[in-house]
């Protein structure tokens, strides 16, 4: 507060003199949030700056200690990007962070503050009302390191839940059979589907259907949203239905069998880095 009053007294930009105050916030729960945008870059990048330089001297509070509030800290942190729905790449801030610390910070500590906040945006949605396994649905992936961004998703999820939504009974149904032929394979990184080596109308017409959910999910990834994936994934339902009645995945022919994989590996990895649905009930 005196900060704020002091850059007044100088004459300094209103702005600047708004975001001096906004650093602090929020000071407690229930607080006010920072809302200029450099209030909230300020906020943010002191409490990274906290957590990662503390990180690396003392390590992460005890269950029963919190002396240099960093509880606070990045709960702090995670209320000022969800609320104002600012996008932040957390792992490249704290890397930023880590390389002004005038101690070693290595990519330990920075994972180590990294699993701390997901926590406490875990706690901070499910404290907002959002169901806890759409939560951890969507944090088991990438958008965890934008909280935003992931509280979007987490929200969209958890609507489509609580709504008992068709289109997600169906999408995960459709989902749940490829992820499980898959599921413990050691599959290479670089296995892909061959047009040439599908024999059976069934599974052209599947890998057809395959594609078009493709363009949905992975072709505007990672921007793309649960609605994109439940219309993605729900297109997939009939030609899915009429390859498990008639194809056999796991043939004797290598090719045949390996390309097979390689079509239910890719249907498999359509939900990636926007929802893990091995985190909701009945997948």
């Amino acid at each position: 507060v005196m900060g704020k009053h002091y850059a007044q007294r100088e004459g300094l930009k209103p702005e600047l003199c708004d975001a001096i105050f906004e650093a602090a916030l929020p000071r407690s729960a229930g607080d006010i949030l920072p809302k200029s945008p450099a209030g909230i870059a300020v906020a943010v990048a002191d409490r990274l700056d906290t957590l990662v330089g503390l990180f690396a001297v003392v390590g992460a509070p005890k269950a029963t200690a919190d002396p240099f509030g960093l509880r606070r800290a990045a709960y702090g942190a995670v209320q000022a990007l969800v609320v104002s729905g600012v996008r932040c790449d957390l792992r490249a801030a704290m890397q930023a962070a880590a390389a002004l610390q005038p101690v070693a910070c290595g990519d330990k500590v920075v994972d180590e503050c990294m699993e701390y906040v997901t926590r406490r945006l875990e706690q901070y949605l499910v404290d907002s009302g959002c169901g806890v396994e759409a939560v951890r649905a969507v944090l088991a992936t990438e958008r965890r390191g934008d909280p935003a961004f992931a509280a979007e998703t987490a929200r969209a999820l958890d609507a489509v839940v609580k709504a008992g939504s068709e289109e997600l009974k169906a999408a995960m149904t459709v989902l749940a059979r490829p992820t499980k032929l898959v599921r413990g394979k050691e599959l290479p990184a670089d296995l892909e589907v061959r047009r040439e080596s599908l024999k059976d109308p069934e599974e052209v017409a599947l890998y057809d259907a395959y594609l078009v959910a493709a363009a949905k999910v992975v072709g505007v990834s990672p921007a793309a949203t649960v609605p994109d994936l439940l219309s993605a994934a729900v297109g997939l339902v009939k030609p899915a239905e009429a390859f498990f009645d008639n194809v056999f995945v796991m043939a004797e022919e290598p090719e045949l069998r390996r390309n097979r994989l390689a079509l239910m590996n890719a249907i498999a990895s359509l939900p990636k880095g926007i929802v893990e649905f091995a985190e909701l009930p009945g997948f």
